[in-house]
């Protein structure tokens, strides 16, 4: 008759020994191994022999579940991080969306536009800018007194409209159409210089963004001597006097040097971030 194989008794402080298991037909030595205080036992069956081995606990490493019938390893377990933690990939710099949403800081408020870079230099170079280049063609100059002059007639044949009045509407006129001709939009209307001038308005294309050129400083005349004509022949009147003044300044002041490439933040859209 088999007789059972009595359980291995662990002698604690004491080294590994071997235990014998009595068998009818041999003697099956049976090594018991002292417990680590901090280590689990994990159980192999090798053959006809039982052998107990110590295992380290290790962070990626978890042992079957009691109730598991036997003994196996699970898969290694990856670093965990807390829900409120963004694990998710880092940007270098927001997306359109944020930058859309994003406030102006008071600071920025009034930049300047930056140099530019030689890429933009070499498009601008590339083909003549039609777009800037005709003030310097002949009949342009006279362009203007044709303009003003047919604005006063136009304001003239208006019944009820006094010389004061046609006057100064002339000269709130010519302000208004210079300022959003040469100051307001940015750009020019041809494909072919691949948006070299994106970021210019016409003043600034004139001449190569030079200062003081024979064709600026005409621009800049023609709108002070139309103030003093309109200030004259309203005999200087403060109220018409103070709408001249001020439409007159609209225009003078985008073109003197300190507001070249000049840009306020509250008329401009906000610059886009390299």
């Amino acid at each position: 008759e088999k007789r059972k194989c009595p359980s291995p008794k662990v002698n604690h402080g004491a080294l590994p020994h071997p235990v014998t298991a009595s068998r009818s037909d041999r003697q099956t030595p049976v090594w018991a191994v002292p417990p680590h205080p901090h280590a689990p036992f994990l159980l192999f069956s090798l053959s006809s022999n039982l052998f107990l081995f110590p295992l380290l606990e290790s962070p990626t490493v978890k042992l079957a579940p009691d109730n598991s019938k036997t003994s196996s390893l699970l898969a290694p377990r990856g670093i965990s991080f807390p829900p409120d933690v963004d694990t998710g990939p880092q940007r270098l710099s927001p997306n359109m969306t944020q930058k859309q949403g994003r406030r102006r800081r008071s600071s920025s408020l009034i930049y300047q536009e930056p140099a530019e870079s030689i890429e933009r230099t070499s498009d601008q170079a590339a083909l003549p800018n039609l777009n800037a280049n005709w003030v310097n063609s002949k009949g342009a100059w006279t362009i203007h007194f044709v303009c003003i002059a047919v604005l006063k007639i136009f304001y003239d044949i208006i019944p009820g409209v006094s010389q004061e009045t046609s006057w100064t509407l002339t000269n709130i006129s010519y302000m208004f159409g210079s300022f959003l001709m040469f100051h307001w939009v940015r750009g020019i209307p041809f494909e072919f210089n691949a948006g070299a001038y994106d970021n210019l308005n016409m003043w600034e294309q004139i001449d190569n963004g030079d200062q003081y050129t024979p064709a600026k400083k005409f621009l800049l005349c023609v709108p002070i001597v139309l103030f003093l004509l309109s200030t004259h022949y309203t005999h200087f009147d403060l109220t018409h006097f103070t709408i001249n003044f001020l439409a007159t300044l609209a225009v003078v002041i985008p073109k003197l040097p300190f507001s070249h490439r000049l840009r306020i933040g509250l008329f401009s859209d906000i610059p886009e971030e390299s």
